[in-house]
């Protein structure tokens, strides 16, 4: 029954399309659901919408994106926010870096990943909010380090396919080794 269900959910070629990019990148949002459809706004609105409406896929609101998960998979609350997290490439950069560091300065990471001070700044304070990272004070400075390092390098060997990213590549070659 379910699976003739889904048959027909997913018998229009497009729809099956965008399903399959959405199955294959989880957490991902819709301007690049766009762009690996290659399908028009308003068609993709549609068909994601009929999906959700239809129990194919979940649908999160993440401050300016819209992220979507496939519901062949239980997913937990945390591996939802890693993720959500790893989809922006900045947020990747500065994890990749502390995870290689143990710990460092703001500092140090704006340099390492070229992201300007204030901006990094603002990142600092998501990350830290959402319990992804930690900080300890030295002094006047503070040495930031990743909460649980290991969750994050599960996540991202899990989601390596999805990441398309050389550095997240590189930095789990050289943690296999």
């Amino acid at each position: 029954e379910r699976g003739s269900a889904i048959f027909m959910i997913l018998d229009l070629e497009m729809r099956r399309k965008i399903y399959e990019c959405i199955e294959q990148n989880p957490g991902i949002h819709f301007r690049e659901v766009q762009r690996k459809t290659n399908t028009a706004i308003g068609s993709l609105d549609y068909h994601l919408h009929y999906l959700h409406r239809h129990g194919m896929i979940r649908v999160e609101k993440d401050r300016k994106y819209v992220r979507y998960f496939s519901l062949t998979k239980t997913w937990e609350d945390e591996e939802r926010e890693i993720l959500s997290l790893l989809r922006q490439e900045k947020v990747r950069n500065i994890l990749v870096y502390m995870l290689q560091k143990k710990s460092s300065n703001p500092q140090d990471i704006s340099k390492s990943t070229g992201i300007q001070s204030s901006t990094l700044s603002w990142y600092l304070k998501n990350l830290s909010g959402k319990g992804v990272i930690k900080y300890t004070k030295k002094g006047r400075h503070r040495l930031y380090s990743v909460s649980n390092p290991e969750n994050i390098v599960k996540y991202m060997i899990m989601h390596k396919k999805s990441l398309f990213d050389e550095v997240v590549d590189r930095f789990i070659d050289t943690w296999a080794s």
